[in-house]
């Protein structure tokens, strides 16, 4: 198990993707938090204002983009195993598939805590920085982050994160894969939504979505509870992940 995970480990931080990818996150997110958000206060949000949530709406900015791009990481690094047909030398070198599967879900999971805390400290360091340069005369109130707030968060990333890896194992296709993981919760699901009325609510990426802002928090009617969306969606995981464990062990998974 541990030859699996270095294997896929060096895959990860030997990939150029891997870089090009995170850094044009981070940035995205500087670029948002500095400018934006802190130096020149243009989406008139909490955080351009400086109010006391300002922290933590930039967390919760800065995660939903680290989790977008965080994402295409995650499909790279499984797609260009199918498109190169190097999959082959891993399940080769591999006595055991699960071990490959399991090793794969371990570094995406590690990949996705790394990132996701990184990208928040370049985002609260950027946005803390441009509110202290900024000719606004702005102060910065008195900060105050829930832990639930943080918890769902990285909940959220480490959730989307294995969605794309799920969708990319189903697919074996990287077009395929990366237009699923981005049409789908902007094109079909609220498409879909327009049939199934408030039932919408329990479609794959509209409950992860209502993981990181719950509905009921926001008194939307007919939406999910945090903790509700957060079951709802390892129930997704699991059995994805059983579908996508029984066909990887096949033969033709290669």
């Amino acid at each position: 198990m541990l030859a699996a995970l270095k294997s896929e480990y060096l895959k990860l931080v030997t990939i150029r993707s891997t870089y090009i990818i995170s850094g044009l996150a981070l940035a995205f997110i500087v670029f948002l938090s500095f400018f934006i958000e802190g130096f020149k206060g243009a989406s008139g949000s909490a955080a351009s204002m400086g109010a006391e949530t300002a922290f933590a709406e930039m967390i919760m900015n800065v995660g939903g983009l680290a989790s977008a791009f965080g994402a295409l990481v995650v499909i790279l690094l499984a797609a260009h195993e199918y498109r190169h047909n190097t999959i082959v030398y891993t399940l080769t070198a591999a006595n055991n598939r699960t071990k490959v599967l399991l090793a794969k879900i371990a570094v995406t999971i590690g990949y996705s805590l790394a990132f996701l805390a990184i990208a928040i400290g370049v985002g609260i360091g950027s946005y803390a920085l441009g509110m202290a340069v900024t000719p606004r005369l702005v102060e910065l109130a008195p900060q105050t982050v829930e832990l639930a707030m943080v918890g769902r968060l990285v909940f959220y990333m480490v959730g989307m994160s294995l969605m794309a890896l799920l969708i990319t194992f189903l697919v074996r296709h990287l077009v395929g894969a990366i237009a699923i993981i981005f049409m789908v919760p902007n094109t079909v699901e609220p498409l879909l939504g327009l049939l199934l009325k408030e039932n919408a609510v329990y479609l794959p990426f509209s409950v992860f979505n209502q993981v990181l802002m719950p509905g009921q928090q926001m008194a939307v009617p007919g939406s999910l509870s945090a903790g509700t969306a957060i079951y709802i969606s390892l129930l997704y995981l699991v059995v994805g992940w059983f579908i996508a464990w029984a066909l990887f062990m096949r033969r033709d998974a290669n």
